[in-house]
């Protein structure tokens, strides 16, 4: 039988690499867009780009890995059961569930790689991700500030300055339109940019100037000052909101946050959507891996084709449940908990259904057929119970 356990192993972890790259690759250009505007409009340099890309590996590979092993044994199932090898095994006495053994094995395997990464490091490639982003704004928001020349990347503000000494500014001149219904001109002998530590927020503190607004009745007014603090919002200048705190805490931290919360009061529906998140994707890798392998001997006759068609369908389903199931508990509308682990409850009875049934030999070959009977055994029945009345 370890002649047959390799033969299985190999086929699937050819199909395994490759699919694992394509989705791994399919799931990073999510990032495409945020990081062609650090690079083009923050001018990033691209070994920051490169880091952010190893930052966010982690994240994707945990997304990536489950799908993979699904995609790899459904269409190293296919293949071997359209090649008549599936046939040829169980006619020696070589039942389905033994052949799901080496599929099992690279399952653990991958849930165990996918666990590794859920608890130890998608949590700090988030974290160092967000830091290196900040890093990239705070330093291009000092250069982009240049002498003699209007800076307005922020809605609704104007800045201009006559000295930039690497963040001391002198003859600072802005226009603030935040407030329609208060407009303010701020003019401030000089100024300092201060960036706030692990934030995407900046402040300006302005010293000796005045502040020229526009009350509700059209009064103009004068307000002078020692001191005036403007505080940026860096993440304005993207494309896209930086992450909040949830996806940066580990296990532990989470566990913290969720007593810390509930002896408040306070929901917790994030915070234990997170947490849980963490070991149903890992769980996942076992659920798909055993999915596969049925529903790849029903689709033989299609052969690999087939088994890559039926795959990406499932891949779709199993996104949609886990995306649908994430919004719905933090939201407070399903248990969190519940939230989690349904769609691999959903994915594990759609599994056992169909490994039953087709080691009894009572599952027709292709999907398409077998819905047609159930279709005809209704309308049947249906035709039956109409002449009878």
């Amino acid at each position: 039988m370890r002649v047959l356990d390799r033969y299985i192993i190999k086929e699937q972890l050819k199909i395994f690499f490759l699919a694992g790259f394509v989705l791994f690759s399919v799931l990073m250009l999510e990032k495409v867009n945020f990081l062609s505007t650090l690079l083009l409009t923050q001018h990033a340099p691209a070994l920051m780009i490169g880091k952010l890309l190893v930052y966010m590996s982690p994240v994707f590979l945990t997304l990536a890995i489950p799908l993979a092993i699904l995609m790899s044994t459904l269409m190293s199932f296919s293949r071997l059961s359209a090649e008549n090898e599936v046939t040829a095994m169980r006619a020696s006495g070589i039942s389905l569930y033994r052949l799901l053994a080496p599929v099992l094995l690279i399952s653990i395997i991958a849930g165990a790689i996918t666990l590794y990464l859920t608890v130890n490091l998608t949590h700090r490639g988030n974290l160092a991700f967000r830091q290196t982003v900040i890093t990239i704004l705070q330093t291009n928001f000092n250069l982009d500030i240049k002498e003699r020349k209007f800076y307005s990347d922020f809605p609704d503000m104007v800045i201009h300055v006559n000295e930039n000494n690497d963040g001391a500014l002198k003859g600072v001149f802005i226009s603030d339109q935040r407030n329609r219904d208060k407009p303010k001109i701020i003019e401030s002998r000089r100024g300092f940019l201060i960036p706030h530590p692990d934030s995407e927020f900046v402040t300006m503190k302005l010293e000796g100037g005045v502040i020229h607004t526009m009350t509700k009745s059209k009064a103009y007014r004068t307000i002078a000052f020692d001191e005036y603090d403007l505080s940026f919002d860096l993440s304005k200048r993207l494309n896209q909101p930086l992450e909040k705190e949830i996806p940066h805490l580990s296990v532990p931290e989470l566990k913290a946050r969720i007593e810390s919360l509930r002896a408040e009061g306070k929901p917790a529906n994030a915070e234990i959507v997170a947490l849980h998140k963490k070991y149903s994707i890992p769980v996942g890798c076992v659920v798909l891996g055993l999915l596969g392998a049925p529903v790849g001997i029903m689709t033989h006759r299609r052969g690999s084709a087939g088994g890559f068609g039926i795959g990406v369908l499932l891949i779709v389903l199993n996104y949609f449940f886990l995306m649908m199931g994430q919004g719905l508990g933090a939201g407070g509308k399903i248990p969190p908990v519940a939230a989690m682990w349904a769609p691999n409850a959903i994915m594990a009875l759609i599994g056992i259904y169909f490994i039953v049934r087709v080691s009894k030999d009572t599952m027709p070959t292709r999907p398409g057929i077998w819905l047609e009977e159930k279709w005809n055994g209704l309308r049947t029945r249906l035709m039956a119970g109409q002449n009878s009345d």
